[in-house]
């Protein structure tokens, strides 16, 4: 069933009828899986920023591309309970990496049974080797087979460094969560009379307190605008043979 030009062009997978699901899948077959972290992120986020930012993103990349989002995943390795030389153990939750890989390659393997083309895999949480395990297990997936092309990619890899540098709880992350889910963040916890460090406030990058709506929406125009090409270039690139 191919839905008319005037059909939804996305969804959110979980809140979605059967019918829907498959109306837009004839269209768009892309599955978008965010990939989070439930990890301490200063007293001035939420401990779910990594997932609340990747399937923010998502959601605004397949309104401009098509496809279904998944829900985030809140399983990560290297998260903040392992710097043990901070103090910023509480609140976050690590799980062995074994565990990430396998369930990457299930996920991978799960939604492609399910037909679709393109599973752009996006990881809100880069710590390491977490994130390159991910990447991993995409390059492992794509040499598999010829059907399915999977992208694991996080929004610093796609974004010039002059605007978005990899950072933790910093201006970057933060930006983008007061753009999707300004109720998850809280500036006027953070110290107003000295730049907020890793040491004192688990914040690794430029300065949060700078952070604004307009700058997320600024850094997601840009990375959507990225990753549509991705997606685009996947799409037209012929199955090898």
């Amino acid at each position: 069933m191919i839905p008319p030009a005037s059909g939804p062009r996305w969804a959110c997978y979980e809140k979605s009828l059967p019918a829907e699901i498959g109306a837009i899948q004839a269209v768009h077959p892309i599955a978008y899986l965010p990939w989070g972290a439930l990890e301490y992120h200063g007293v001035h986020a939420a401990v779910g920023l990594d997932g609340l930012k990747a399937h923010g993103l998502c959601s605004e990349l397949a309104r401009v591309a098509g496809g279904l989002v998944l829900p985030p995943v809140y399983v990560a390795a290297n998260t903040m309970k392992e710097l043990s030389h901070l103090p910023f153990q509480r609140h976050s939750l690590n799980f062995p990496l074994e565990l990430v890989r396998s369930l990457a390659r299930v996920h991978l393997e799960q939604l492609a049974s399910e037909g679709f083309k393109i599973i752009f895999v996006l990881c809100g949480h880069v710590g390491q080797p977490h994130y390159d395990t991910l990447k991993e297990e995409a390059a492992a997936f794509n040499a598999s087979q010829t059907g399915v092309r999977v992208i694991a990619t996080s929004e610093t890899d796609l974004l010039p460094p002059e605007l978005v540098i990899v950072n933790h709880a910093a201006l970057g992350e933060v930006s983008f969560l007061l753009h999707t889910h300004p109720e998850c963040v809280d500036l006027s916890r953070l110290p107003a009379d000295r730049i907020p460090t890793l040491e004192q406030d688990a914040v690794w990058g430029p300065d949060p307190r700078e952070a604004t709506t307009e700058k997320g929406r600024t850094y997601t125009a840009a990375f959507v605008a990225a990753a549509k090409q991705l997606i685009q270039t996947s799409l037209s690139t012929p199955p090898i043979s």
